[in-house]
């Protein structure tokens, strides 16, 4: 097209320049910015047209799960296997500890031991960012910066905080909060930062969503995620110093058919093995969906379950066919005062009744104020603490709830049952000076009572949230250990059975 301008003398015919052509010519000085602006817009469009192809349900056939592998998972005796390479090695079933920056929440660095931390650690990016850095100048690695023989692995999405993140993820990459905020991070930053830290094991990132989005959100989440693990592949084949093996997440916001296909599309690739978020799947009801997507991956590779909510989910996850799991909903138990009483070997074995709470006593109507005060050590759910606490007005709060971020999961999702969890906030504790758990050999159980870790709590120590961790880590490893045992035996899903009905019994009597 061409533009007509008047001049006093004569008209001069001047071809219409096109705006990003200007945008270049204009800021020459400034090439770097107009050259990724370039970039940004062609790779939108280039994913917006590829999207539909390749996760698109109507182009793609109806995958049906492996019914002789399916079966197979129902004996669980392939749950105990090496998975090795020349850098480690991994024995299932295990669970990975839930870490921040490589350190367990709460827990100091000279009370941590291989009982409490593990043998390998799950390292969320977002507390990672403020070093990366760091990390680069001096040249170390993750593990030697905060001097931990754990094996670590890297993990973009935050399993402890599941956000919905449908609004801020993008076809260019994925949002993180970190110390200063939102970050939004592409998948060459991530690699990048995975090339610093050089972690044994890492997980691509993920658009995850939660199952309550509609087809068309999570078909562009299964497009995303796909293509994420496509370009980490390709980062590692053309980077060979970088050691770390990839993870891949298998995406399709709890839609069975969406996850079926993306599972039966990275089956082919090449990768150390699969990561189902929980949060993509729903509430209730998971079971069956991941003993499908199981079923069509490669026996020889591992299957991570991250972000269990309790640890009911945790052997429910075991009988689907997962080899490891992750310790997040831990952070969760200690931050809300919560304290596991489940006898692993005997799970019938119930604490005392007469020393549950009995909200209708009169001791324990008279202290709710104290009770109040200490709903949440974490950030996790801070907008349970109250106003009086945190400083910020009602109104600022509501409006802090409905432009911020959103838990997928509610506070009541990871303790369904208190049946085998004491809620030591109560005060009905404050005069019992026995051990939390019987039969317990666990830090916290060898020095302090429950009338103590009562104290600490209403008094809002720091210490208190320690305590709870130690004991809670140190019980959910007797499960882990029981859970092995019952996998040898081939007893895991009459023993999943019996869990039932200890968090069935709760509920028949509320």
């Amino acid at each position: 097209m061409m533009v007509t301008k008047r001049s006093p003398e004569k008209q001069i015919s001047v071809p219409d320049v096109n705006p990003a052509k200007r945008l270049k010519v204009e800021k020459d000085e400034n090439s770097k910015t107009v050259i990724r602006n370039q970039t940004v817009q062609e790779t939108i469009k280039s994913k917006k047209r590829n999207e539909s192809i390749l996760i698109n349900p109507e182009l793609e056939v109806k995958i049906e799960p492996d019914e002789t592998r399916r079966s197979q998972l129902n004996s669980s005796s392939h749950l105990i296997r090496k998975f090795e390479n020349e850098h480690f090695t991994l024995n299932s079933p295990d669970i990975f500890s839930h870490t921040h920056c490589g350190q367990v929440p709460h827990v100091t660095t000279d009370l941590c031991s291989t009982s409490v931390n593990g043998e390998v650690s799950i390292v969320p990016l977002h507390s990672v960012l403020s070093c990366v850095k760091v990390l680069e100048k001096l040249n170390k690695s993750l593990a030697d910066f905060v001097r931990t023989s754990n094996k670590i692995v890297l993990n973009p999405f935050n399993s402890s905080e599941p956000y919905d993140l449908t609004s801020f993820n993008d076809q260019l990459g994925m949002s993180v909060w970190g110390k200063g905020g939102r970050k939004k991070i592409t998948s060459k930053e991530y690699l990048d930062i995975v090339k610093i830290c050089q972690p044994e094991m890492f997980v691509s990132l993920s658009d995850v969503v939660p199952s309550s989005v509609n087809k068309k959100r999570a078909n562009k989440s299964c497009y995303r995620t796909l293509q994420w693990v496509n370009e980490a592949i390709t980062y590692l084949s053309d980077n060979s110093t970088v050691t770390s093996r990839l993870l891949a997440p298998i995406p399709g916001s709890g839609d069975r058919q969406l996850m079926m296909k993306s599972a039966n599309l990275l089956a082919s690739r090449q990768v150390f093995g699969y990561v189902i978020e929980r949060a993509t799947l729903p509430v209730e009801g998971w079971e069956d969906l991941v003993k499908d997507i199981v079923s069509i991956l490669p026996d020889s590779r591992p299957v991570f379950m991250l972000g269990v909510l309790n640890e009911m989910e945790m052997v429910k996850a075991y009988n689907c066919g997962c080899h490891f799991v992750d310790s997040s909903f831990l952070l969760h138990f200690s931050n809300k005062g919560q304290a596991m009483v489940l006898n692993s070997a005997n799970p019938t074995q119930l604490p005392d009744p007469s020393k549950q709470p009995d909200s209708s006593s009169e001791e324990a109507t008279n202290d709710s104020s104290s009770e109040e005060a200490t709903k949440d050590f974490g950030p996790s759910l801070a907008e349970n603490v109250p106003s009086e606490v945190t400083g910020e007005n009602e109104d600022k709060k509501k409006k802090k709830r409905e432009t911020g971020k959103v838990l997928i999961f509610k506070p009541e999702h990871y303790m369904p049952s208190k049946s085998i969890t004491l809620d030591l906030v109560s005060p009905v504790y404050t005069r019992q000076f026995c051990k939390i758990a019987e039969n317990c050999e666990c830090f916290t159980c060898q020095r302090h009572t429950r009338g103590y870790v009562n104290h600490l709590l209403i008094t809002r120590e720091l210490l208190a949230p320690t305590l709870l961790m130690l004991h809670n880590t140190y019980h959910v490893r007797n499960l882990v250990n029981t859970v092995k045992d019952k996998v040898e035996r081939g007893d895991l899903a009459k023993y999943k059975e019996t869990l039932d009905e200890v968090f069935k019994l709760k509920d028949s009597h509320s």
